[in-house]
């Protein structure tokens, strides 16, 4: 299920963009959904219909997990979960600013760089929360 039409068009117009151009721009994107806090997806890139869902569903859970642990561990709150594999990478990014609270879900093939990912996906994240927070 969707979370779009809970969000004005622009603002989720304005993301959809920041996505497309995030995966154009970042080697080894594969698929990337902004997700909100309940786990329903905003917008997605190169993904199918279920498989935005699911991944918006688990990003959620997972980000939820990541600022509970991180909570126990005194360190107030989780900015991003990375889950690393010889095949690739999954990234769960907090999207700074947005009013509802949302995340990104990064999965990214063997052919990324970590750092070059992170950057690229904070980018993105800052330019979506502008959107979602005016």
């Amino acid at each position: 299920m969707s979370a779009a039409p809970r969000f004005g068009k622009v603002a989720t117009g304005v993301a959809q963009k920041q996505l497309e151009a995030f995966g154009q721009s970042t080697p080894g994107v594969v698929s990337a959904v902004l997700l909100s806090a309940d786990g329903f997806e905003v917008a997605s890139l190169q993904v199918g219909k279920s498989g935005a869902e699911r991944l918006a569903a688990m990003g959620s859970s997972l980000g939820a997990i990541g600022s509970a642990i991180a909570k126990e561990a005194g360190i107030v709150e989780c900015n991003r979960m990375i889950i690393e594999a010889d095949s690739g990478t999954v990234v769960i990014m907090h999207v700074p600013d947005a009013k509802p609270p949302m995340s990104l879900a990064i999965v990214a093939n063997g052919a990324s760089v970590l750092g070059q990912l992170l950057w690229a996906a904070r980018n993105c994240c800052s330019a979506i929360g502008r959107a979602f927070r005016e």
